[in-house]
Parts: C-alpha cells; structure tokens; sequence
C-alpha cells in the first residue's frame, strides 16, 4: 500500500469515505514532494477502494498510464504552465471517461508557474472550469506558496498541506528504518519538517553528495579565486540544485543557532564544520547569507538563467563575508 500523507492522501481518503469530497483541491508541500503529493491524490481518487491499494486503477496511476488522470504541463522538461495546458484541462474536463472510471482527475503542477509572464492567464483560463464545473471531475492543483496563487482560485478550492515532522520524529522514523544515527540525523535536519523528503535524502547517496558539497563551498569558499570551482560543483548538480541551495540554508542557520542557542542545534554531529562556518562568516553574515540563498532560489523559480543565478550567488555570499567582517 502506498505511504499517504495524512494531511494531503489521507485527509483525501476521509473525504471519499465520508462522501464529502469537493471537486478542487490546491496542494501545497515542497517543491520536489508536489508531484508525489499529487499522485496521491490520483491514487485515492481513482482507487476503488481508497485506500491506495494494488488494484488495477492504482497500478495504472502508479505507472502513469491511466487514461482518466490527465497531468500538466505537457512539457515536463520545462515545467511551466501555459494557457495550451489549460485548453487541454478544460476540453479534456468535458468528455467522458476512457478506462473504465467512475470520474476523471486533472493533476496541475504549477510550481513553477506562480510568477513571471502568463502565471495570470492560465489562471483565469482555469477559472471558469473552477466555477461551473462538470460533474464526476476533480482537479488538484500542486503549489509550494498558496498566497501566490489568485485569490479568485484559492476561493474555489479546498487547501491540503503537506503534513510537517519535528526533527525528532524524523530521526526516530528513520532509524526505525534502520538508518544509522548521523545519516538519520542530517537527513531529519535537512528534511523540512516532510518524511518524504527525510526517507529520499537517507536513501539517495547523490544527495548526500551534495550535501557534502554544499557543506564543503560553506566552509571553504573563502575567496574569489576559489568561487569559480564551487559555482562549478554547483552547476554539476544542476538536477538537485533546490537541494543543494537549501542545504546551504541549513547550514548557515545552524552556524547562526550554535551561537545563539548551542542546544538547540540539529547537526550535533557536525560540530567542528559548523565552527568553521562561523570562523568565516559572522553572525551577521549567516544570517545576510541565509536571505541571499532564499534571493536565488526564487529566482530559480522566475525561470533566471542557473549559470547567472549560481554565479551572482556566490559572488553575493562572499560580498557579504567580507563587509560583515568584526
């Protein structure tokens, strides 16, 4: 049986049993659980049974293949909503189902398409659809910021958050799991409150590999004649480079906490790199640093150029060591 969240799966699951589910949904987590979140949602919805079981519904949504669960964008290179897609949601919404199904699902992530040219054209394009829409329908539209959304779209639609963990609940599922204590520990640290992404960092060696590395450019990117090789390591990681940017984040608040409140650090385990942050970054800069990463993250998000974006990053991170000198 697949893993639900309780407050996205498993909240869903109740709805249906209880015949109270609405006909739209926003979905909001972390940018790399969204897609997940939204299966999810096609799994419980399409299921039988809901309840996420091995029938044949769940296994065609499992293996993208079911008819009746339509997902946009259409260009998952890029990842962007365009009014095409939207077309599609609303022509696609008035036909009837195809695989044998009781209703049709629409799964519309739109993390990446909250800002920039067009983010309010698909939107009011889906507005209608919101408004009257056709019966045996559910659309579930997956976001990282709720209040990016138009307010006319948030009205219409019933909120599912990603659920959130303590760091200690986390450590202790994953060493229920068998991880050991500091693989446990930095992945909880590293997790964001999401036991998804707690489990996907524990068990992918490639992000523990850049967490090595954004550990590494934090303690040792000291000068701009070494920035060159870090913005380097960081373009190599190009498909986790949300991960290693929030990384970063962690590591800087941490170097903040173990100056402010040494108890209430995460990573206990990495006590001396962590004083080697702070030997090179001031409280002050930590903290400067920490809004300079948010900066290039949502950047990142506006669709910035990744080579341009990594290089102004570093070049901010070590203008902000310097002039935040004691």
């Amino acid at each position: 049986m697949t893993k639900l969240d309780k407050n996205v799966g498993g909240f869903l699951q109740q709805a249906f049993a209880n015949n109270c589910a609405v006909h739209a949904y926003v979905v909001v987590g972390d940018k790399q659980n969204v897609p997940s979140l939204l299966k999810q949602c096609a799994l419980v919805t399409m299921c039988h049974n809901h309840v996420g079981c091995n029938c044949e519904a769940c296994n065609k949504v499992q293996n993208n293949t079911h008819q009746d669960v339509i997902c946009v964008p259409q260009d998952r290179e890029k990842n962007r909503l365009t009014v095409d897609d939207i077309n599609l949601v609303v022509s696609e919404s008035m036909k009837c189902t195809v695989d044998n199904s009781l209703c049709r699902v629409f799964l519309i992530d739109a993390t990446n398409s909250l800002a920039g040219i067009g983010c309010e054209t698909w939107q009011n394009k889906l507005l209608k659809t919101l408004e009257e829409p056709t019966e045996g329908i559910f659309l579930f539209v997956g976001v990282t910021d709720v209040e990016a959304l138009l307010p006319t779209i948030r009205s219409r639609c019933q909120i599912l958050k990603q659920s959130s963990f303590s760091v200690e609940q986390l450590q202790a599922h994953l060493a229920s799991l068998g991880y050991n204590g500091k693989t446990a520990q930095i992945a909880s640290a590293m997790a964001g409150g999401s036991l998804q992404t707690a489990e996907s960092i524990a068990s992918n060696s490639v992000l523990f590999d850049v967490f090595e590395s954004a550990l590494d450019m934090a303690q040792n990117m000291v000068s701009t004649k070494n920035a060159v090789k870090y913005v380097s390591q960081m373009m190599e990681y190009k498909q986790h480079v949300n991960q290693y940017l929030g990384f970063l984040c962690v590591l800087f608040r941490e170097s903040v906490v173990y100056r402010l409140a040494p108890s209430l650090c995460l990573l206990p385990s990495l006590q001396q790199q962590i004083e080697n942050i702070c030997a090179n970054y001031t409280l002050q800069a930590a903290q400067v640093c920490v809004e300079k990463l948010n900066q290039a993250k949502k950047r990142l998000d506006e669709q910035g150029n990744l080579a341009v974006v990594l290089d102004d990053l570093a070049s901010s991170l070590l203008e902000v060591k310097f002039r935040c000198r004691t």
